[in-house]
């Protein structure tokens, strides 16, 4: 986004709604590539949400 540094996904949650949203589409392909993780299980790797207790 301008003007922030382009850090990576925290949830894919998140993941999905960058690349499904075309305002956002933009930021996917850089966002995706800053989030920490091997080339092929970066996704793989997030939490489902951020920030929700499950019971």
């Amino acid at each position: 986004m301008p003007g922030r540094r382009h850090t990576g996904f925290k949830s894919k949650k998140q993941w999905r709604l960058f690349f499904a949203s075309p305002r956002l589409r933009r930021y996917a392909h850089q966002k995706a590539h800053a989030t920490k993780g091997g080339p092929v299980t970066r996704y793989r790797r997030l939490p489902l949400r951020k920030g929700v207790r499950r019971r």
